[in-house]
């Protein structure tokens, strides 16, 4: 029992979790709402945190395992949004992208978030051509 303790300490991962804010807020593109995809918040190091975006374009963070919110400190963003498939017959067929390729991968989106804790306030994310 000892040892699976101490394994667990020095693989710092067995049950320890990132200190998590609230995040809520809204995306739009050339000022108007999204109203369909996920957002994703890409911390320094760990795993991001993920929302969907609802048909008034705001939305609310969470991380698989972790429960509700995204880690405290710079977060990389990434957005996705698509036009429903007609392509109903397989889970993979993909719509129409509705925002520009760049917002879609975290290395080229170029948006950047600080979370806070103390923050009240929603997150504007805001995409332009």
């Amino acid at each position: 029992m000892a040892l699976v303790v101490a394994s667990c300490v020095v693989m710092s991962g067995c049950g320890s979790t990132q200190e998590l804010a609230p995040v809520r807020g809204k995306v739009t593109y050339k000022g108007k709402p999204l109203t369909t995809g996920v957002v994703m918040f890409q911390p320094l190091s760990g795993p991001p945190a993920r929302g969907r975006i609802q048909p008034d374009g705001t939305f609310e963070l969470e991380m698989l395992g972790e429960g509700a919110g995204a880690p405290l400190g710079t977060n990389r963003v990434r957005v996705s949004s698509r036009e429903p498939s007609a392509d109903t017959a397989t889970e993979t067929a993909l719509g129409k992208l509705l925002i520009p390729k760049r917002y879609t991968d975290f290395a080229t989106s170029g948006l950047t978030v600080e979370v806070a804790a103390d923050r009240t306030e929603p997150y504007l994310i805001e995409l332009e051509d």
